[in-house]
């Protein structure tokens, strides 16, 4: 948000401005009026408010609107200044030039105009602070708002207004999203080569000619979002599996690097752009049943999973949601399922843990709303790196029903609480990073946030506050332990703004301070 102070000797036009304008909406701050120069500076120095537009008059007592500019612009090189007069003269028009205001309007103001100038006057204080930024800041700033769009953790109207702002999107007729993970063997070398790999893979697809954006997600895999039908600059269409193979040749040229690369679907709507990702991450499920493949495309992943291939095309070798928190259920359609596999003669153990994986996949599913940190997706990871080396069916069925346990140990604590306390958490776990409160969501789910409260207290046993803030922590944690960002940065990243309240409540809820904790690491 950016203050605005107004300065006019016509108290209708300060009182007009001040009803009629919707400053929040404009990302404004309306921090004060004054009737003259004099008294507008007695002000802003008495409370030491920080002025990033000023609209003001010219011809007032004392001191007139353009020499309250020169003061104010000798103390904030970056101000917008909007001038209002009732005259159209020329030498104050050319003078207000001079001091570089946003624009110069008569009265009586159109209000269009004078919106259309605030728009304006927020959009490049706010490319102020872009360019203020370094690359590896820009790049941050870029990537969380990517990641939080594709994973639908930002509201449209928030994810319009950064992705305009910072030209976030791909004027294409076709897009798709290609994910771009180390094998097991390479991670260490790939996580400490992955701003040169970023590097890279932008000069790569400048150099091809086609239009993309590219993030790194929260696992430090680097994400494209490519043109699906790129066209080179002499017409002729790139084949996109061969553009991505000779990339991957690159970076096994260069750093000795073998990639795994999981493309998405293609979209025609640049919205639909978190599907493409969300079938890229998929492809990339598949990746133990293609142990060989370096190139996992959702399309040809998917289908080859059909009545040839896999047991589970048998209905009978199909999950099904419990509808009840009792596990009893899900674990006796393991057992039948399993029973479905020992009666299919032609079964192979390729085909036999291909299903298990299917089935494993299929219970992760179901629990797409949980952050990623939670214990369930630790038990996953274990257990499908297992599957590979698991010599027996029934050891294969023992880490199908370790999954199982996990999951309806989470689908049971999920049917104890109440709606609202649900959504609540499901809320906390997507946009810890912004600012929130129980006020602010108690008008969200149309409930007092008194009894939020007490109701959140009740079913968590600990405070609305206390939860946030630990969970925030944590976050911090996985970044420290992941990433090499300043402890400032980090601190804004999960949702705090002062830096100095987010060494309070580390210290609070870890034991040690910032720096402490990552000499420990």
């Amino acid at each position: 948000m950016h203050n605005v102070w107004i300065v006019d000797d016509e108290p209708f036009i300060l009182d007009g401005l001040a009803s009629l304008v919707d400053w929040p909406s404009l990302k404004l701050v309306l921090a004060g009026q004054a009737e003259n120069g004099v008294d507008a500076l007695e002000q802003i120095e008495q409370h030491n408010i920080h002025i990033d537009i000023l609209i003001t008059d010219i011809a007032m007592p004392e001191m007139n609107g353009l020499e309250l500019l020169r003061v104010l612009k000798s103390r904030n090189p970056e101000l917008k200044c909007i001038i209002l007069s009732g005259y159209n003269e020329f030498d104050y028009i050319r003078q207000g030039m001079q001091l570089g205001i946003e624009n110069y309007l008569l009265k009586p103001i159109h209000f269009e105009e004078l919106t259309q100038t605030l728009i304006n006057a927020v959009e490049k204080l706010n490319r102020a602070k872009i360019d203020r930024l370094d690359q590896d800041q820009r790049e941050l700033l870029k990537d969380n708002i990517l990641y939080r769009w594709v994973t639908g953790r930002i509201g449209k109207e928030q994810w319009k207004l950064r992705s305009d702002f910072l030209q976030l999107r791909l004027n294409v007729p076709s897009m798709t999203t290609v994910i771009i993970k180390p094998a097991a063997e390479d991670a260490v070398t790939f996580l400490g080569q992955a701003r040169h790999i970023r590097r890279m893979a932008a000069t790569f697809l400048e150099e091809s000619g086609c239009a993309f954006l590219l993030f790194q997600n929260i696992d430090d895999h680097l994400v494209l979002v490519l043109d699906a039908d790129c066209r080179s600059f002499h017409d002729d269409f790139y084949n996109l599996h061969d553009q991505l193979g000779q990339f991957a040749e690159l970076l096994g040229q260069t750093l000795h690097l073998r990639p795994i690369m999981a493309v998405g679907s293609v979209e025609t709507d640049f919205e639909r752009v978190p599907i493409s990702y969300q079938n890229a991450l998929l492809a990339l499920e598949y990746e133990l049943l293609f142990p060989h493949e370096k190139l996992l495309d959702f399309e040809r992943v998917t289908a080859s999973t059909g009545p040839q291939d896999s047991a589970l095309s048998d209905s009978e070798g199909r999950l099904r949601l419990p509808s009840t928190p009792d596990d009893q259920a899900l674990h006796q359609q393991i057992d039948d399922c399993f029973a479905a596999f020992s009666h299919i003669e032609s079964i192979t153990p390729a085909m036999l843990r291909h299903a298990v994986v299917e089935l494993i996949i299929q219970m992760k599913k179901w629990l797409n709303d949980c952050d990623s940190s939670h214990p369930v997706f630790q038990t996953y990871h274990d257990v499908m790196s297992q599957i590979s080396t698991a010599p027996t069916l029934e050891q294969l069925k023992e880490l199908v029903h370790a999954m199982g346990a996990e999951v309806s140990q989470v689908l049971s604590l999920r049917m104890e609480k109440s709606p609202v306390i649900r959504q609540v958490l499901e809320y906390v776990h997507r946009c810890y990073m912004n600012d929130f409160s129980l006020k602010t969501l108690g008008q969200s789910y149309r409930i007092h946030p008194v009894y939020l409260g007490q109701l959140f207290q009740k079913e968590t046993h600990q405070s609305f506050s206390d939860y946030v803030n630990r969970f925030r922590i944590e976050k911090a944690m996985d970044l420290m332990k992941t990433t090499t960002l300043k402890t400032q940065d980090i601190a804004k990243a999960v949702g705090y703004w002062d830096t100095a309240h987010f060494y309070k409540h580390f210290k609070k809820v870890i034991g040690v301070a910032p720096a402490q904790y990552r000499k420990l690491l």
